[in-house]
């Protein structure tokens, strides 16, 4: 085996060096993708310096290229890992045609010659230039969303810069709140930030905007380290803006605008309605568009769609539906207490229940609602006093036969328990 994997080796290396150099030529031939990275400092006309600056470049970066990245982009394109080869490095085919052979660890001393032969193969079999390949590698896993405008107050590709200003905020907030509700869902998001979802947002990157339409390129990396949070974020916002449009379909069509509670679960709330009609209300919008790009590093989620737009009828549909939203204040799955923003909640009990009782005496500014709960491993009614908003999430969980949960601190006096300090009490559907 060893011995036929080195002859494969040395015939690849022939047949290589039978190829013509196109990438290396150094006559007025050579392909003009290299240059626009080094024409601030060379003539353009001196194609031949140009390109072995190309060489060099390429060389001294390939060390840069981690085995773990390497292995990801292969397997996201279809190679099979196939087998060991000395302990050092793993065998992937792709068919019955392409072998290579990837090193364990850039510390091993030929290392950097493993990974050019790897990307010479992938030029071959991709069709594509081997500084595209190699940019793809050397980039952090990265997904690209791209949001197109499309209004005629758009001239050449451009906006006035006021509107720049607040369209890209607007952006900003849409993938706030779409890293808010991959971690929860809920209608609508008060107060502090998830620590997670801040450094989400440090690590987003805008590209250079496109023309046709106004299109912002918004570069969301996959954050490998917090178990690709990234990549989440990036399918909840798929699934939210696909849940929009079809409900916002379904009112225009006579549906009661309360069926956008359903999309409470799909990661759609108040704040992302708001932040979709801030993009809406500074132009004569005619179209919303966003098309995802996937990471060639990692493979494209299954059963998304590539592309999504909201027509302009769909707006006067979100202004009603973040209404509604604000208004019912739903839960969809009860927050975990490592993940809240508040100190003092974390000394208080995530508790769960049904409503099972309510009185409230007229023009009474707090109400008292009976509830049954699990409390140290058994069954409990619990009388709950309450204030107007959580007594009305309350009389909407018993009339529609919702669970309830919130926060508090349990007060048990031996025969008699109490729950005092009450915080977020929400309806859970």
């Amino acid at each position: 085996m060893f011995a036929a994997l080195w002859l494969l080796d040395i015939i690849a290396r022939q047949t290589r060096s039978q190829q013509p150099k196109k990438h290396y030529n150094t006559s007025s031939q050579t392909k003009s993708v290299y240059r626009p990275s080094f024409t601030r400092n060379h003539s353009e006309t001196d194609a031949g310096r140009i390109t072995v600056i190309v060489k060099v470049a390429i060389a001294n970066t390939l060390d840069n290229i981690s085995p773990e990245i390497l292995s990801h982009y292969l397997r996201a394109r279809g190679w099979k890992e196939v087998g060991d080869f000395l302990g050092n490095a793993s065998i992937w085919h792709q068919g019955d045609d392409l072998e290579v052979i990837l090193p364990k660890s850039p510390q091993l001393r030929d290392y950097k010659n493993r990974i050019r032969e790897i990307i010479d193969v992938l030029e071959i079999s991709e069709h594509r230039d081997r500084q595209q390949i190699v940019n793809d590698l050397l980039l952090k896993p990265t997904d690209l969303i791209k949001i197109r405008i499309d209004s005629p107050d758009i001239i050449g590709g451009t906006i006035p810069i006021d509107e720049a200003v607040r369209l890209f905020e607007a952006t900003s907030k849409i993938m706030k709140f779409a890293a808010s509700a991959t971690l929860e869902q809920r209608s609508i998001f008060r107060g502090g930030m998830f620590a997670q979802v801040r450094e989400y947002l440090q690590e987003l990157r805008v590209g250079e905007t496109e023309q046709g339409s106004y299109i912002i390129n918004v570069l969301s990396p996959i954050m490998h380290d917090h178990e690709d949070f990234g990549r989440k974020v990036n399918i909840s916002l798929n699934t939210a803006i696909a849940a929009i449009r079809a409900k916002s379909q379904e009112v225009l069509a006579g549906s009661n605008i309360e069926i956008f509670e359903q999309a409470v679960s799909d990661g759609v709330s108040a704040n992302l309605c708001d932040a979709l009609l801030e993009v809406g209300s500074h132009t004569d919008l005619q179209d919303l568009g966003f098309r995802w790009q996937w990471s060639p590093i990692w493979n494209a989620p299954s059963s998304i769609h590539k592309q999504l737009a909201l027509p302009k009828e769909t707006f006067p549909v979100l202004e009603e539906a973040s209404k509604l939203l604000k208004q019912n204040n739903i839960l969809r799955k009860p927050v975990n207490k490592t993940r809240s923003p508040s100190p003092y909640r974390d000394l208080l009990t995530l508790i769960e229940g049904e409503v099972i009782g309510l009185h409230r005496r007229d023009r009474a500014a707090d109400a008292n609602v009976t509830i049954l709960t699990n409390i140290n491993g058994s069954k409990r009614e619990v009388m709950l006093k309450l204030n107007e908003a959580y007594y009305r999430n309350a009389v909407r969980a018993h009339l529609d036969n919702h669970k309830i949960a919130f926060y508090g601190q349990i007060i048990d006096n031996g025969s008699d328990i109490s729950i005092q300090s009450i915080q977020d009490f929400r309806v859970v559907l």
